[in-house]
C-alpha cells in the first residue's frame, strides 16, 4: 500500500517553525559584549554568558526581544535559522546601529585635557537621584568635586567656587543654567537640563583645553543627544519632585527630540503646611531637530526655555520689608548649528546662538526687590584637520537690572542699585597636537578681548603624555585661562568698578596612570593653580581689627580685583569602567586654598576650600532586570565665611578670616533599578534611600548681625535632608 505523500510537506512545514537561533549581544556605545542580557522567543528564553552570547536551540520563528537594565531594549524578527550581532543602546544615548571603538574605556575625549573626566549615560542616571533627577547632583559624585549642600546643584573644583566653572551646552557657554530664586540660590538650585536627554558629561577639572572660554577655573561640557531615526518611542519618567516626558522620532532626512518637565514638590509642601520654605516651582521644556542636508553636512536646531517661580503667600505674615514674597526667573536659548565634513579628517563647524535671562523678586508688598535682565547674542566657529584646531567666537552681551531695600516706618525706598552694561567681547583659539612614538604633545594658545576696559588676554596652553610601558602613562599639562568680569560688577552703582580686571589662573598639573586591566585603572594626579586678580568686596565684613578694635563697613564697600592665592593638591582614584558587573570608583582628595586680600592684608582659605573629599560610586548589576547601586561623600567641610570664631559651639567676630569650619559632612545614597518589560513596554521602578546612614549634615544659610558689646554673632546653620526615602517610575513605548 502506497504511503501519502501528504505529511512530507507538514513534517517540513515543523521545521520550518522551530530552529536555532544564537548569536551574541554588545553594547552599541563600546563594543563590549553583554552578560545577564534576557532573550526572549516566544517561550523560549535565555541569559546572555560573560562573553554575550546566547543559545536557543528549538525557538519559533517571530520576535525576539532582548532587554537588560540600563539599556534600551530591542526586538528583533526571526524569520529563519540566524546568528545575530545585537547592540544594545544605554538608556540617555541616540539609538546606534555601529560600535564605536576606541583604544580603550578611559582614552579622553580632548587629548590637550591632563584632567578630564567623563560619566557615561548609566552613571548620570544613577548618580542624579530620584528626587532631583538632575545631571549637575551627579557631576558631585566626580574625583575632586566637592560639595556640602543637598539644596543646591553647585559644587566646587579644587578649590574654586561654581562661579568660576564653565557649563557648555553642546559647545556654547551658559550664563546661569540654574532653576532657584534669584538672590536666595543658597536655598535651593536645580539645573535646567533633563537627565533624560543629556547624552554625555564630561569634566574638565584643571587647565582647561583653549576651546572653551571665559572660566579661570575648570569646564563641564553637556551633550544633548539627537532623536532615533528608527521611529517614534516615548518616555514618561515621573519622581517624588517632579514629571518628565520624552518624545522622539525621524522626519524626513533628520531626527526630532522634544523634553518636557514639571515640578510639583511645591504643592506638597503646602498641603503638609509647612512653616516656610524656599521650595520653587519649574517648568523647562527642551528641544533638538537634526537635519541632514547631504552625506556631509548636517545642521541642527536647539532651543529650551525654562522658568523658575517661588511664591510664599503662606507665610506672608512672617516676612519682612525686604524678603521675598513672590520670585520668577526665566531663561530661553536658541542655538543654530550647521556643520560639514569635505574629507574625512576635516570639518567645520558654525554655530548662532541666542541666550536671554529674567528675574524679578517682590516683597510683601509686591515692590521690586530685584529686577534684572541678561541676553547675549552668540557665534562660534571651529575647524579641525588631522591633530589641528581652529575657532573663533563673538559673543554680543547686555545686563541691566536694579535691586531695591526698603523701609516699613514710614515705607520709603531706602536704597536701589541699579546697573546696565554692553559688551561685545571676542575670542580665538589654535592648538596643534602630535604624536611620536610613545609621546604625545599639544600645545595651543587663545586670544580674549573686550570692548569694556578690560585688556586683552593671551593664554597658552601645553600638555605632555608619555607612555612609559603597555600599561603606565604619565601626563602633564601647563596653561592659563582667564575669566572677565560679569558687566553688573562693572556699571553697578556705589559698589561697581569700571576697572577691574580679568582674573587669571596659571594651572601646573601632572600624574601617572597605571592600567590594571582592560577597563580598570589607578590614577594619582597632583596640581597647582595660581589665581590673581579675583574680585571681591574686602571692606563688606565686620571684623576685629589687630589693635582690638571693631571695624564696622561702610554702607557701599567697592569691588576690587584685590584677592590673589594658590590652590595646591592632589587626588588619587581608583577606577573601573564595564557594561558588566561592577562599575565605578573609589577616590580621595587632598586640597588647600590660600588667598591674601591685598587691600585688607588677610591671609585665609578660600571659601571653598575642602582639605579632605572621599567620592565613592559603585554598580552592580544582579541580573537582567535589577542593578544596584550605592554613592557615598564624604567631605571636611568648607569654612563659615567671615570674620568669625567659634568657641563651645557659639561663633564670635574675629580678626580672622574663614578660621570655623562647618561640621564634617557625609552622605550615602542606595539605590535600586528593577526593570519590567513587556512586548509593547518597558517600565523601570526606581527605588533610592538618601542618607541612608541619617548623618546630621549642616550647611551655612546666614549671618544674621552681632552683638556689639560682646561680639557673639548670629550665625544660621540649615539642617540638611535626614534619612529620605524616595521612589520614581520610568515607561518608555514606541519603536524598538
Amino acid at each position: 500500500m502506497t504511503r501519502p505523500l501528504l505529511p512530507i510537506p507538514f513534517l517540513l512545514c515543523v521545521e520550518l517553525v522551530h530552529a536555532e537561533v544564537t548569536g551574541r549581544v554588545r553594547d552599541a556605545h563600546t563594543g563590549e559584549p553583554l552578560a545577564k542580557a534576557r532573550i526572549s522567543l516566544g517561550p523560549a528564553t535565555a541569559i546572555t554568558a560573560a562573553d554575550g552570547r546566547f543559545r536557543l536551540p528549538d525557538s519559533p520563528f517571530g520576535q525576539l526581544l532582548v532587554s537588560l537594565v540600563g539599556y534600551r531594549s530591542l526586538q528583533v524578527t526571526v524569520a529563519s535559522p540566524s546568528e545575530f550581532d545585537l547592540l544594545l543602546t544605554p538608556d540617555g544615548l541616540t539609538r546606534r546601529e555601529s560600535v564605536e571603538v576606541r583604544e580603550n574605556v578611559f582614552e579622553p575625549q580632548f587629548a590637550s585635557s591632563a584632567s578630564e573626566r567623563t560619566l557615561s549615560s548609566a552613571e548620570i542616571r544613577n548618580l542624579a537621584g530620584v528626587i532631583t533627577n538632575d545631571p549637575l547632583r551627579a557631576v558631585q559624585g566626580l574625583p575632586g568635586v566637592a560639595w556640602s549642600n543637598d539644596f543646591t546643584a553647585t559644587f566646587a573644583v579644587r578649590g574654586a567656587a561654581f562661579q568660576r566653572v564653565g557649563i557648555f551646552l553642546d559647545g556654547v557657554l551658559l550664563n546661569n543654567p540654574l532653576h532657584a530664586t534669584q538672590g536666595a540660590q543658597a536655598n535651593g538650585s536645580l539645573s535646567m537640563m533633563n537627565t533624560d536627554i543629556v547624552e554625555s558629561l564630561t569634566l574638565h577639572a584643571g587647565a582647561p583645553p583653549v576651546q572653551y572660554m571665559d572660566r579661570n577655573a575648570s569646564t563641564l561640557d553637556m551633550t544633548i543627544r539627537e532623536g532615533s531615526d528608527k521611529g517614534i518611542a516615548w518616555r514618561v519618567n515621573t519622581g517624588v519632585a517632579a514629571t518628565s516626558a520624552v518624545a522622539e522620532g525621524p522626519w524626513r532626512k533628520g531626527t526630532w527630540l522634544v523634553s518636557a518637565r514639571k515640578s510639583y514638590l511645591q504643592y506638597l509642601l503646602e498641603r503638609a503646611r509647612a512653616i516656610d520654605t524656599f521650595a520653587f516651582g519649574f517648568f523647562d521644556v527642551q528641544a533638538k531637530a537634526t537635519y541632514r542636508l547631504s552625506s556631509r553636512q548636517q545642521a541642527s536646531l536647539t532651543f529650551f526655555d525654562g522658568v523658575s517661580s517661588l511664591n510664599r503667600t503662606g507665610v506672608i505674615t512672617n516676612l519682612s520689608m525686604n524678603a521675598i514674597l513672590e520670585g520668577s526667573y526665566h531663561l530661553s536659548n536658541v542655538q543654530l548649528g550647521h556643520r560639514w565634513t569635505p574629507a574625512g579628517r576635516v570639518s567645520l563647524a558654525n554655530k548662532i546662538s541666542w541666550l536671554r535671562e529674567r528675574a524679578d523678586n517682590r516683597n510683601p508688598q509686591r515692590l521690586p526687590l530685584t529686577l534684572a535682565s541678561y541676553g547675549e547674542w552668540i557665534a562660534n566657529s571651529d575647524f579641525a584637520w588631522s591633530g589641528l584646531r581652529a575657532g573663533a567666537s563673538f559673543r554680543r552681551q547686555r545686563e541691566d537690572g536694579f535691586e531695591a531695600r526698603y523701609q516699613f516706618n514710614p515705607l520709603a525706598l531706602r536704597r536701589r542699585d541699579a546697573w546696565l552694561g554692553r559688551a561685545l567681547r571676542a575670542g580665538a583659539y589654535l592648538e596643534h597636537s602630535f604624536a611620536r612614538g610613545p609621546w604625545s604633545a599639544t600645545a595651543g594658545a587663545r586670544w580674549d578681548d573686550s570692548s569694556t576696559a578690560q585688556p586683552a588676554a593671551f593664554s597658552p596652553h601645553a600638555s605632555l603624555r608619555v607612555r612609559l610601558g603597555r600599561a603606565t602613562q604619565w601626563i602633564s599639562a601647563a596653561s592659563q585661562a582667564v575669566q572677565y568680569v560679569p558687566l553688573s560688577q562693572l556699571t553697578i552703582a556705589n559698589t561697581g568698578n569700571p576697572n577691574l580686571l580679568p582674573s587669571r589662573s596659571v594651572h601646573a598639573i601632572t600624574g601617572i596612570e597605571q592600567t590594571l586591566g582592560p577597563a580598570l585603572r589607578l590614577r594619582a594626579e597632583g596640581y597647582y593653580r595660581a589665581d590673581r586678580d579675583l574680585v571681591a568686596q574686602p571692606l563688606f565684613d565686620v571684623r576685629l581689627l589687630d589693635n582690638g578694635r571693631l571695624f564696622l563697613p561702610p554702607a557701599s564697600p567697592r569691588l576690587e580685583n584685590s584677592v590673589r592665592g594658590a590652590a595646591r593638591g592632589f587626588e588619587i582614584f581608583l577606577q573601573k569602567r564595564s557594561a558588566n558587573r561592577w562599575n565605578g570608583w573609589a577616590s580621595y582628595g587632598w586640597s588647600r586654598t590660600r588667598l591674601r586680600d591685598g587691600i585688607t592684608r588677610a591671609h585665609y582659605d578660600a571659601d571653598t576650600d575642602q582639605r579632605h573629599t572621599i567620592n565613592v560610586y559603585a554598580s552592580y548589576r544582579l541580573s537582567a532586570s535589577v542593578n544596584l547601586s550605592l554613592r557615598y561623600s564624604f567631605g571636611s567641610n568648607f569654612p563659615v565665611p567671615g570674620f568669625f570664631e567659634e568657641r563651645n559651639g557659639q561663633y564670635f567676630v574675629s580678626r580672622l578670616r574663614n578660621t570655623a569650619r562647618l561640621p564634617v559632612f557625609q552622605r550615602a545614597d542606595f539605590r535600586l533599578n528593577k526593570q519590567f518589560e513587556r512586548k509593547r513596554w518597558r517600565g523601570v521602578l526606581f527605588v533610592e534611600v538618601m542618607n541612608l546612614w541619617n548623618a546630621n549634615n549642616r550647611t551655612f544659610d546666614s549671618y544674621n548681625g552681632f552683638n556689639p558689646s560682646t561680639g557673639r554673632a548670629n550665625i544660621s546653620l540649615l539642617r540638611l535632608f535626614p534619612i529620605v526615602p524616595a521612589a520614581g517610575w520610568m515607561m518608555d513605548w514606541g519603536h524598538r
